[in-house]
């Protein structure tokens, strides 16, 4: 059984359907727009600042290197807490004191995790604590209208065709950012191309290298906002659809790794969306090499890029995160799965 086509990597755009769809989700009405998710968190760790006098934050000990690089440019002082084997804030390590003014940022790891009892738990030492959520990987947890955390955030790129974007909601007044970023330009063109790659067209590092010019371009952004294509992708995406594709192929998943007797880092109810399904894996840059041989680009949460986080060491060697998104079919699903049990051999 061969791969037809790649699997994983970065979204292709969709030119046709951006010019005939209509807008009419309101995914941007209540938010603000800013270039990318930690461009996001850096305004709010800039609101935090002015508004409460807090100048300390609270980031758990596996996370994408990404967070840290916005609060070093927000120039606030980054403490690290322990978390459990639930991806949870672990009670009798928490280095927070009573009655502590600081910024708490909690993750909704995957899209899996129900926050709530965290932020009530962070709430009970300490008054003066502001909360922040998460959402990069859990889109449709954002979308809801509850706001439990003083803020919440996520970013689009990884969840939908859009070149850039991060969306905040809080109940107070942030910055309005009209000048777009400009690294989207490289990111909108890798996805051009991509979606147009035939072999005989042109080789992979063509698109490949306007992503990496992108990515290479988004910290220096951070203080820009999103851009007007981004804006137009997101309110004419069919969030429902996307819902329900990415909800069969999790079923397929799921039921493919039990009989695998491979288990899921954290359960997956069926009232969430995620991003991805993530496995725990003895050898798993062995079975990662063998499903890139078949055009199965699975990633991985997080690389440690020279971050020295105890459960990020633990998960960096061991997480993969298995694709399910909506660019895929059952017969896609099928692919990976067989793929994944001939690399366990």
């Amino acid at each position: 059984m061969q791969n037809s086509r790649v699997i994983g990597g970065e979204f292709d755009v969709d030119l046709q359907g951006l010019q005939y769809t209509q807008s009419n989700n309101g995914s941007l009405e209540g938010v603000y727009k800013y270039s990318s998710g930690r461009s996001a968190l850096y305004y709010i760790l800039l609101d935090v600042q002015k508004r409460y006098g807090i100048t300390a934050v609270y980031l758990p000990d596996y996370l994408c290197s990404s967070i840290v690089t916005a609060v070093e440019k927000s120039q606030m002082k980054v403490v690290f807490y322990n978390l459990n084997d639930q991806l949870e804030i672990d009670v009798e390590k928490l280095p927070l004191k009573d009655n502590e003014k600081a910024a708490v940022l909690l993750i909704n790891y995957f899209g899996l995790k129900n926050l709530q009892p965290q932020v009530e738990f962070i709430r009970s030492i300490s008054k003066e604590i502001i909360v922040i959520e998460d959402d990069v990987q859990a889109f449709y947890e954002f979308r809801k209208p509850e706001l439990i955390a003083d803020y919440k955030f996520t970013s689009l790129r990884k969840t939908f065709a859009c070149p850039d974007g991060g969306l905040v909601k809080t109940a107070n007044d942030l910055p309005l950012v009209s000048e777009a970023n400009k690294f989207h330009q490289y990111k909108l063109a890798g996805s051009i191309l991509k979606s147009l790659r035939k072999p005989e067209y042109y080789d992979d590092d063509v698109y490949l290298h306007l992503f990496e010019k992108g990515e290479n371009h988004i910290d220096d952004e951070i203080e820009r906002g999103m851009s007007q294509i981004s804006q137009e992708a997101i309110t004419k995406t069919d969030f429902e659809r996307i819902a329900y594709i990415r909800l069969r192929n999790i079923r397929q998943i799921l039921n493919g790794l039990k009989t695998l007797g491979i288990r899921t880092i954290l359960p997956v109810s069926e009232d969430k969306i995620p991003l991805f399904v993530p496995i725990w894996l003895e050898d798993r840059n062995k079975v990662r090499r063998q499903m890139f041989q078949q055009q199965i680009f699975c990633p991985v949460h997080w690389p440690l890029e020279g971050m020295d986080v105890q459960k990020g060491v633990e998960m960096a060697e061991h997480e993969m995160s298995i694709i399910i998104d909506q660019r895929y079919t059952n017969k896609d699903m099928c692919f990976i799965l067989t793929t994944l049990e001939k690399a366990l051999k």
